[in-house]
């Protein structure tokens, strides 16, 4: 039996009496197309049966990928911190927009920032700038609070944002698969016989996360009932004087924790780990020292591109129906700062 032929594009641009460019682009959906036309079409290409070449598209890919790219457009990072420069000082933010900035680049496009916080500038007359400019996609940036929503008009726009800080999260996401990565880490401290794991984190950042921080660490202590069962500390203070009470009440063998915690930690004349172990959640791309978790963040700002630029080439404009959580892994790093290998078991002393 032969195979029927494939309907193409130019069947249809024939069939509805138009250029086969203009099918093109009402079968992407693209802006540059009324609504008429690009429903019209849509439902002409329906009733005749025609579905992409998968072929085709994959060699459309590669083209793309083996030419140097132009410059193409502008993809907006918006920026909500009071602060501007307090954004990218977070370490894992900056490497979020080095790795935008690359892919970007890559793929012939330039990442801007606008702050919404600068002299006269409000959601409104950030959508009629952008607008103004032609600018079509926008990333929005770590929120500097969790629970924030900006009330920005995205229905002409390709937007996501990165982690789950900006809520209600009604965009899509791309941010590291954060209760993964603390149940890796949990899994591997207890496999090097960590049994008294302390947690000390910032309130407001494993609320950033979802809580995906504090489900995972009580998760790991009902899946292992050896772990001791010491308090998770959430608060916004880290610093001064807490951490060392807590680290004198409680005694853990290992501190799970981010920022100037371990410094803090050596000041109080701790041998690491001879003493004590320390595991961050926060290790950046080139810090091979600190044991603990590196979350992919140049990966996260990669991603976001390659996300928001396949959204340019649907044509997806606004506040989707689903939105898509897209979860970025993380990878152990053993380091210096936890002991290696599985201590040996005590022998018990004769009587």
């Amino acid at each position: 039996m032969p195979t029927p032929s494939r309907i193409t594009v130019r069947d249809i641009a024939a069939k509805a009496g138009l250029h086969f460019t203009t099918v093109a682009l009402a079968l992407r959906d693209s802006p540059m197309l009324n609504a008429e036309t690009k429903r019209r079409v849509q439902e002409l290409a329906e009733s005749m049966g025609y579905r992409p070449d998968p072929m085709l598209t994959a060699l459309n890919a590669y083209r793309k990928t083996r030419s140097r790219p132009n410059y193409q457009a502008t993809i907006a990072w918006i920026n909500n911190w009071p602060v501007r420069a307090e954004l990218l000082r977070i370490p894992e933010f900056g490497e979020y927009h080095r790795g935008a900035c690359a892919r970007a680049a890559e793929l012939g496009y330039v990442v801007e920032e606008f702050w919404l916080h600068a002299r006269g500038m409000t959601p409104d007359k950030l959508r009629r700038v952008l607008s103004a400019r032609g600018i079509q996609a926008v990333i929005i940036a770590p929120q500097p609070k969790p629970g924030i929503w900006i009330d920005f008009d995205y229905s002409e726009f390709s937007a996501l944002a990165l982690g789950y800080s900006l809520q209600p999260t009604r965009l899509h996401v791309i941010t590291n698969h954060h209760a993964h990565s603390m149940n890796m880490m949990i899994e591997r401290l207890y496999g090097l016989g960590y049994r008294r794991i302390g947690m000390y984190i910032g309130k407001e950042w494993d609320a950033k996360v979802g809580h995906s921080w504090l489900s995972s660490f009580l998760l790991a202590r009902w899946l292992h009932p050896d772990l001791a069962d010491l308090p998770p500390v959430l608060q916004n203070d880290l610093e001064g004087s807490a951490l060392e009470e807590w680290l004198e009440r409680h005694r853990p063998d290992v501190v799970v924790s981010y920022g100037r915690i371990l410094d803090q930690m050596k000041t109080m004349r701790l041998k690491i780990p001879k003493d004590i172990g320390y595991a961050g959640i926060d290790l950046l791309e080139q810090n091979r020292t600190v044991s603990g978790i590196y979350q992919n963040s140049v990966t996260i700002g990669r991603k976001a591109v390659d996300f928001l630029v396949d959204m340019i080439h649907r044509g997806e404009r606004g506040l989707p129906a689903v939105p898509i959580r897209t979860l970025v892994e993380s990878e152990w790093r053993i380091g210096t700062t936890v002991r290696t290998g599985t201590p040996k078991p005590r022998t018990k002393r004769k009587a």
